[in-house]
């Protein structure tokens, strides 16, 4: 997440009262950091700001206190409530409380309440603070999202990184964001300024092979393998990876496959197949090869079974393996005859 959003989501961190909540605590951590400088100027810090637990021994009512406290040499006070999600399953005299100040936020101070997970949207003190307060939920990427935001991270701290590389760690890694963090910041630590961190770099950083499976079977998959899809995908849940991962993985390529189908339709070459769907420059050829094996009808009949495999995978009493393989089966049935 770039300053430039932060600035804008974060309304310059002018705002009396903060919720950050979400499922990506790296990302509201970081969005926290950077308000608390833009509260107190940088200025007695020691003095200016209190700091809370929701979860330990928390008191409402010494909270309130501290936010109608004055600052000390400084153009605000910040209290900062860590644990903020146990606030909205706290008692009916704490949330009584809150409610009440939420009334009138005293504008000296900066009430940011910090929560580690999303929090319930239903409850009376979230619909309070959607109307009073600035409210920013922080979500991690989608798998199809996460090379654009490694990017952008590694930008931040002052570094590039090539395309490739940002798929390949991104597919090496997943959506953990945490160990995405480390292993960047390991990255930029391993190549030196001002080198472009390469995949080869990422492939010396990220010892376990992971990426190369997960392409290896979506492209099985695309190419129709039945065998090495089947094997491939043995190998990832052997690894530990959830079925319904696998099926993720699987659901995006057929989506990119969708997409680029319908970019050549529209006259694009291999190149701009590739960047309308998404993926990495130096697959294009073989992108382009893929979405020329499948018909528009049979890419959509895949996604129909993939939403069908998604509800198997989450009722059915059948062993997530051998439900994986038949979706393979499927997947990678001979071509119907036909234009393509």
């Amino acid at each position: 997440m770039s300053v430039g959003k932060l600035d804008v989501q974060l309304k310059n961190g002018e705002a009396s009262v903060y919720l950050l909540h979400g499922d990506a605590p790296l990302l509201t951590r970081r969005a926290a950091d950077w308000l608390r400088p833009r509260v107190t100027g940088g200025v007695a810090e020691d003095f200016n700001i209190d700091r809370f637990d929701a979860k330990d021994k928390f008191n409402v009512d010494r909270l309130v206190d501290a936010a109608r406290t004055l600052p000390m040499m400084a153009p605000r006070r910040l209290v900062w409530v860590r644990s903020a999600e146990a606030l909205f399953t706290g008692t009916a005299a704490t949330i009584a409380t809150l409610l009440t100040y939420l009334e009138q936020p005293d504008p000296s101070t900066c009430l940011l309440l910090h929560a580690n997970d999303t929090v319930d949207r239903r409850s009376k003190l979230y619909k309070t603070l959607e109307k009073k307060a600035v409210v920013v939920e922080f979500k991690t990427p989608a798998d199809r999202e996460l090379a654009p935001f490694i990017v952008a991270h590694v930008k931040e701290k002052g570094r590039t990184i090539a395309s490739d590389a940002a798929h390949y760690l991104a597919d090496s890694i997943g959506r953990d964001l945490g160990l995405l963090d480390t292993t960047i910041e390991r990255l930029t630590l391993f190549v030196a300024a001002p080198a472009t961190i390469t995949t080869e770099d990422v492939r010396a950083c990220v010892p376990h092979l992971r990426a190369h499976t997960v392409w290896e079977l979506t492209d099985a998959v695309a190419d129709r393998n039945a065998a090495a899809a089947l094997s491939h995908a043995h190998d990832l849940m052997a690894q530990g990876e959830p079925a319904l991962r696998i099926l993720a993985l699987i659901a995006d390529r057929i989506r990119k496959l969708l997409i680029g189908k319908a970019a050549r339709s529209s006259g694009a070459n291999p190149q701009e197949m590739a960047v309308a769907a998404g993926m990495p420059p130096f697959k294009a050829q073989v992108f382009a090869r893929q979405v020329q094996g499948f018909q528009g009808p049979e890419l959509l009949a895949a996604m129909d079974r993939l939403a069908e495999a998604d509800r198997q995978f989450k009722r059915s009493k059948l062993d997530d393996v051998r439900l994986l393989e038949a979706l393979l089966l499927d997947l990678c049935a001979p071509p119907i005859s036909g234009e393509r």
